[in-house]
């Protein structure tokens, strides 16, 4: 059997510096993701473990522990439940694998599967942390968490962008800083509410929304308004005032 791959490779160039995607179909019939790397390419799954491999017979290790972790507590009545550092190494490259194709998934603008393996990895973390037997690894998992918890903000926010819904991507921009740092503050990491480059990226990223966000009709007679009382434009100042008056008081009148 020829297992050659030159051709394939010949046919999609490697970009240094640049990820380089693709959704191909298997000859299994289903989908599949391709990602054009220096030495070769690599293939995940679309659905399910990125690998294809079903650990311990379960969809993923993440399933199976969690599984092992209800047993514990129905069984024992109490959290007898840990991760030993293969435990926790074992997860950390399941982890790896759903982050690959997490980043293809953005690139294909996949937005709510990307979201969806954010989440995957995200419970992968806080299982750690709260079980990992060895401090190393409770501290990798909260090393890990915003970052992760970032990605799963961003692939919302994209969504709501793609759908032009400026208002609640940035909702999403807000509830995603307060969460970040409740989160920083919980695990006693104040330091770094001033220097989290995950926080330094959703405010700039929010400012960015807010300015290219659409202006309602109201927005935009104030806006108006303002430029004209800087302008001493006062005839069209008192003209603009009546306008807003007249539909703040009709927006009023809807409400009621």
């Amino acid at each position: 059997m020829d297992n050659d791959i030159s051709s394939v490779l010949g046919d999609w160039e490697y970009a240094p510096g640049e990820l380089r995607v693709r959704k191909i179909e298997g000859r299994d019939g289903r989908a599949k993701i391709q990602v054009r790397m220096d030495l070769g390419v690599m293939q995940l799954e679309w659905d399910g473990r990125p690998d294809g491999v079903r650990p311990k017979e379960c969809a993923s290790l993440l399933e199976y522990y969690l599984d092992e972790l209800a047993r514990s507590q129905e069984q024992d009545g109490i959290d007898s439940f840990t991760l030993s550092r293969d435990d926790c190494w074992d997860l950390a490259q399941e982890a790896m694998k759903f982050y690959w194709r997490r980043i293809s998934f953005f690139e294909l603008k996949e937005y709510a599967l990307a979201e969806q393996d954010a989440r995957h990895n995200l419970s992968i973390l806080d299982l750690c942390y709260q079980y990992a037997e060895a401090e190393e690894d409770r501290q990798m998992a909260e090393q890990h968490t915003p970052f992760v918890t970032a990605h799963r903000i961003q692939a919302r926010v994209l969504s709501h962008l793609d759908g032009e819904e400026h208002k609640k991507a940035l909702g999403v921009i807000r509830g995603g800083i307060v969460e970040i740092e409740d989160y920083l503050r919980r695990t006693g990491r104040f330091d770094q509410l001033e220097e989290c480059p995950e926080l330094h990226f959703l405010r700039e990223w929010e400012t960015e929304v807010e300015s290219a966000r659409p202006m309602s009709k109201l927005e935009q007679l104030r806006e108006e308004l303002r430029l004209a009382v800087e302008r001493d434009q006062f005839e069209r100042a008192a003209d603009l005032r009546d306008r807003l008056r007249d539909l703040e008081r009709e927006q009023v009148s809807q409400k009621d």
